[in-house]
Order: structure tokens, then C-alpha cells, then sequence
């Protein structure tokens, strides 16, 4: 049985195909003029979405997909209202919890930089959302009247002090980004004891570019992963 795992993002649209428990084939799309699935041999689908209209639209195009819900899967949330909780934080949640260690935070490098913590009792229990790399730089290019439109592709060698306008955005985004992880960090571990030694993951378009700013796991296809791990769960709950 071939199960293919789609992930909906603002951005991009993420696909994997599994066969037996294995990820051997992924790819990649844009999220904007969405027209077909590019990956056609398989039997399954699950799909994590946080775009409503796309969710519909793709939906419409699977095999037997299991459209995931805060309901459905399967992982306590310890929130007052669950379902305010993107999906796609839920899924790599999932996926830490069973493919790494409890408790766990994954930082996920997407549109938004998200945060997500799970307890040592294997339970989600919130977050912390700021705004993504591209967004910044995007941000600062269309509010300003001087400054250009920046690409942040490669980051080696950068220097703290810019030298020339390039270099003091790159510096700014990059820096103030590492920045922010670090500071999110140690204040969990400030307000939260109970939360010791946690595993931190990074994922995302953006976690392979900062890896060597930090002594983290990276798994670029821990979201994939994770609905691999929920479909599994699923068919077992339904036998």
C-alpha cells in the first residue's frame, strides 16, 4: 500500500509518498494556482491543510483521503479551544511525540516561525507564533521607500555589521532571527520547570539554512512524518 501525505501551507504545498512506514518520494509545489497532484501512484491519502480553499479544491482531485481535524487526531490537546490550533503545528507535534522524545519543541520555519511544545506526558500544550524570514524581508521591502527586495538564500560567512544595505538586512533578519529562537527558548524553560531538557526539532523551508547556528535535530520532512504516524493510528483505531 502506497499512502501519499499532503501538506497545505500559505506558501507552499508539500507531497510524500509512503510506501510500508518509508517516505521514498517527495515533491514540492507552489500553494498559489494549485491544479494537480504531481505524484499519482499511490492507493491512500491524508492531508493536513491551513488553507480552507485549497483543502476543498485538492480534496476533490485524492483517492480516499482523510481530511484531518482537530477532532481526529491523535493527540490530547491541553487548550481551551483546540481548534484554533493549526493543523500542521498539531501533525508536527504528533511526529515529535512518537519519532523523537517527550517532552519536545519544534520549531517549524514556514511563513510564520512557529513554536510547539509537548509535555512530558506526551500532551500539546500551546505555542508561540512571530513572523516568518521571508515575511520580514518581504515586510521591509514593501513599507519602506529604499530599501530593495531581498532573496535570503545563503547566509555563510555573514558578518553582524552589514557593509553595505544587502548585508545589514541579511545581518538584521538572520541575526535577529537567531535572536528570537534563543530568547523563546530560555524563557519556556524559565516559565515552565517542568518542561526539562526538552528535544528540540527544527522543520521547515528554512531549518537547513540556520542549522549551523544551533545544536538542534533538523528534519526537513517531519510534518510528512507525522501524517504518516496519524494514518497509522487511525487505521489501527478503526479496526
Amino acid at each position: 500500500m502506497k499512502l501519499l501525505a499532503v501538506d497545505i501551507g500559505n506558501t507552499t504545498i508539500n507531497f510524500g509518498l509512503f510506501e510500508n512506514g518509508n517516505l521514498i518520494l517527495k515533491k514540492k509545489i507552489i500553494s498559489y494556482g494549485f491544479k494537480n497532484v504531481p505524484i499519482k501512484d499511490y492507493s491512500e491519502s491524508i492531508v493536513s491543510s491551513v488553507v480552507p480553499d485549497l483543502t476543498l479544491t485538492i480534496k476533490k482531485t485524492l483517492k480516499n483521503p482523510i481530511i484531518l481535524n482537530n477532532k481526529n487526531i491523535p493527540i490530547k490537546i491541553k487548550l481551551k479551544n483546540p481548534s484554533q490550533v493549526g493543523i500542521d503545528r498539531l501533525v508536527n507535534a504528533v511526529a515529535a511525540k512518537n519519532i523523537y522524545s517527550c517532552p519536545s519543541i519544534v520549531i517549524d520555519f514556514g511563513t510564520a516561525t512557529t513554536f510547539d511544545i509537548v509535555s512530558e506526558k506526551g500532551e500539546y500544550i500551546g505555542g508561540i507564533i512571530a513572523p516568518g524570514i521571508k515575511i520580514s524581508a518581504e515586510s521591509l521591502y514593501e513599507k519602506t521607500a529604499k530599501l530593495p527586495k531581498l532573496n535570503i538564500k545563503k547566509i555563510n560567512n555573514l558578518k553582524i555589521i552589514g557593509k553595505n544595505t544587502n548585508e545589514a538586512i541579511n545581518s538584521g533578519i538572520i541575526y535577529g532571527h537567531i535572536g528570537l529562537i534563543k530568547e523563546v527558548l530560555r524563557e519556556i524553560e524559565k516559565q515552565n520547570p517542568k518542561i526539562k531538557k526538552p528535544k528540540i526539532i527544527l522543520t521547515g523551508g528554512y531549518s537547513k539554512m540556520l542549522s549551523g547556528f544551533f545544536d538542534f535535530k533538523i528534519d526537513e520532512e517531519l510534518t510528512l512524518k507525522g501524517l504518516q504516524v496519524i494514518f497509522d493510528s487511525l487505521k489501527v483505531s478503526q479496526k
